[in-house]
């Protein structure tokens, strides 16, 4: 067997689908109980599985999609962290930006995190001009003599951010020649390696960022490969990226603040991929699992954007464009002053967890409140792994919330329901109508093991006609690391007017970005045939502040240049409802991706059965409202043939995750068994 193994590390689940490249199928889909205090536990249980199964050689690959950059942030946990910057340049990473985005009017809004304090940050006297230039020589003594002054300080790290270094990095790389030559165990991050474009705060930001989570988080990915390799000595691991591709331990223990948002990228990845085999374009993933919920818009490709904010912490890096809002099966539910019901950000996560797991919880949450409507099993979750103490998820809603408000259980677990999928369709609606897209043109993805059980409600709330679940919901993350590739960026800031420049010129820079990114690939053992890449320009009317970026594929002739200015003409218009064609038009950004394709698991496409049947499992009593409740059909989705019909009110269970179908709803099975919902629109 020659195995790739998709492991994706969530707060509550870590899940694992297990792909034979050799037969074309999955052979394996697992998930086990989170242990964020210790992660690595985790991992020793999924390696060590994984040999005993199918013997310690036959993977190839483990592809794994992990929260610990983000959380290294999120918790405070990262290095203590110093900062060599250009003389004269010292407080640009205090003074920050004065955009406060949705406080603007808010007086007393705080202002971005540092990560370092001043006394940390020192000047070395050199200077380049914007061009690359060098106007003064770097300074050996000035770097020698911070190095000495943050080794006292006792730092573990050293962000070097020197003004234009994305012009020439010349004297970032020498600096950092003399600070491995003096503290040979010092991480030191590069401005021109994290980040290296224009914008000297957002460029400084991004790269004290990477410093601060560098050391826990590389000691985090070498330990995962070191302890895969005990147990699977053939397997090579690669983790998944903000931007949506996949790089190896070594070069994102470098530069791991593109892991940051790597958790919740691989299901985007996914449903692209199902959107694809099913031939529908517009699609909108949601992804919610025990903490929190995961959105993304996806026109077409995914959306990317090169800029987020991490607790008050602003990164520049390449990211897939995703929604995250505290909204899961783990939500805890409260009463706050006033009589208002609240349903997170807060979670019980995986310990204790809802109370319904019997592990400790007393809070109660969204799973609670869904076992007391009848849309969750009442006895036990996850083939009866989970079992469920329904009499604990009631006491806990009475308790806190019944009680305090004045209602009877059921109307307080309605309440739960309705006010988390609320907050999801705000959300939602934040990343579509406030984007300009249409949510009714688009069909909805919902995985995760809480994803299908609410998407009828926030479907029908949000105008969206069609839901379309794939198979085994609880671990399509997972699935989506095995449909990736692997990537890796190059970009420059060149400011470029498309007026005064050839099609010649402009080639020339894009293939010097093609050649280094290749390079790349080849280092990490990529045939050529497998390689292929993407061009992207960012542009913008001279005299704007920022930029749109414009797919193109060459520049051979002059006719390719206006073809770029119509599409960016057409791309501002999209963006921001308006374009300004008399304009000149400028290149800031020079932006390249490499790929690494790997082979896709192979769908199974059965025959479509007209009026095919099976039977439910069993019934039971469901509520659809906070008085309303009837019995309703319970399937299990393995019985479900292809071209079977369903008619809501039902439900459908599997091991990872459960269907609720309200009434008026109707669901079928299709051709690869995956469900498509038709929500009734008014």
């Amino acid at each position: 067997m020659k195995l790739r193994v998709g492991i994706d590390v969530g707060g509550t689940f870590t899940d694992v689908t297990v792909y034979d490249e050799h037969a074309g199928k999955l052979v394996a889909i697992r998930k086990y109980l989170s242990d964020p205090a210790q992660p690595a536990a985790v991992m020793e249980t999924v390696s060590k599985d994984l040999a005993r199964d199918f013997g310690k050689q036959s993977v190839s690959l483990l592809l794994h999609g992990s929260t610990v950059a983000l959380n290294t942030l999120l918790e405070g946990k990262g290095a203590r962290v110093g900062l060599l910057t250009t003389r004269g340049f010292r407080d640009v990473y205090e003074i920050g930006r004065q955009w406060r985005g949705e406080d603007v009017f808010n007086l007393f809004a705080p202002g971005p995190k540092m990560l370092l304090t001043r006394d940390r940050i020192f000047e070395v006297r050199e200077r380049l001009d914007a061009s690359g230039q060098v106007v003064e020589p770097l300074k050996a003594d000035d770097v020698e003599g911070a190095v000495r002054n943050l080794l006292a300080a006792g730092v573990e790290a050293v962000a070097v951010c020197l003004l234009f270094a994305y012009a020439n990095p010349r004297h970032e790389l020498a600096a950092a020649d003399i600070i491995r030559a003096l503290a040979p165990d010092l991480h030191v991050s590069l401005s021109h390696e994290v980040n290296p474009e224009w914008r000297e705060y957002e460029r400084t930001a991004a790269t004290v960022a990477n410093a601060y989570i560098a050391p826990p988080v590389a000691r985090h990915l070498h330990g995962l490969e070191q302890l895969t390799l005990r147990h699977l000595p053939a397997a090579r691991t690669l983790m998944m990226k903000s931007d949506g591709g996949v790089a190896s331990v070594r070069m994102l223990a470098r530069t791991p603040v593109k892991a940051v948002m790597s958790g919740p990228v691989a299901g985007v990845i996914a449903a692209r991929d199902i959107g694809d085999v099913k031939g529908i374009d517009k699609l909108i993933s949601f992804d919610a699992g025990g903490t929190s919920s995961d959105m993304a818009v996806l026109p077409g490709a995914p959306l990317h954007k090169s800029e987020i904010t991490v607790a008050r912490h602003p990164l520049r890096t390449h990211a897939i464009d995703i929604a995250t809002i505290g909204a899961g099966g783990g939500s805890i539910a409260s009463v706050e002053l006033g009589g208002v019901l609240k349903v997170g950000p807060r979670s019980a996560g995986a310990d204790p967890g809802p109370a319904c797991y019997d592990r400790g919880g007393t809070q109660p949450t969204l799973t609670d409140a869904l076992v007391l409507l009848g849309h969750l099993n009442p006895a036990a979750l996850l083939d009866g792994a989970m079992p469920i103490a329904s009499e604990k998820a009631r006491a806990a809603v009475l308790s806190r919330i019944s009680e305090p408000l004045g209602m009877s259980a059921i109307e307080a677990a309605w309440g739960i329901l309705r006010v988390l999928t609320t907050n999801v369709m705000v959300a939602m609606r934040t990343i579509t109508v406030e984007r300009g897209y249409d949510p009714r043109d688009f069909t909805l993805v919902p995985f995760g093991g809480m994803g299908p059980a609410i998407a009828g409600r926030i479907a029908a709330e949000t105008g969206i006609a069609r839901i379309l679940i794939p198979r085994d919901p609880g671990t399509f993350s997972a699935y989506g690391l095995l449909v990736t590739d692997v990537r890796h960026e190059r970009s420059l800031t060149r400011v470029t007017a498309m007026n005064e420049t050839s099609a010649a010129e402009l080639e020339a820079v894009f293939a010097g970005l093609e050649a280094k990114a290749l390079q790349e690939l080849v280092d990490e053992r990529f045939a050529p045939k497998h390689l292929i890449t993407r061009r992207q320009a960012a542009m913008r009317y001279r005299g704007q502040s920022y930029e749109v970026s414009v797919d193109l594929a060459t520049l051979a002739q002059a006719a390719h240049i206006e073809d770029l200015i119509a599409r960016f003409h057409a791309a501002h218009q999209r963006r921001y409802g308006h374009m300004a064609q008399a304009e000149a038009v400028e290149i800031v950004n020079f932006q390249v991706t490499a790929i690494g394709t790997m082979p896709r698991p192979r769908r199974q496409k059965l025959a479509h059965v007209e009026d095919a049947q099976a039977n439910p499992r069993a019934k039971r009593r469901a509520y659809f409202s906070d008085t309303d409740s009837c019995d309703v059909p319970v399937w299990r989705r393995e019985d479900l043939p292809s071209g079977m019909r369903m008619q809501g009110p039902a439900i459908i269970e599997e091991k990872t995750s459960t269907i609720v179908l309200y009434p008026g709803q109707t669901a079928e099975v299709d051709e690869y068994l995956n469900i498509e919902v038709a929500v009734p629109v008014t």
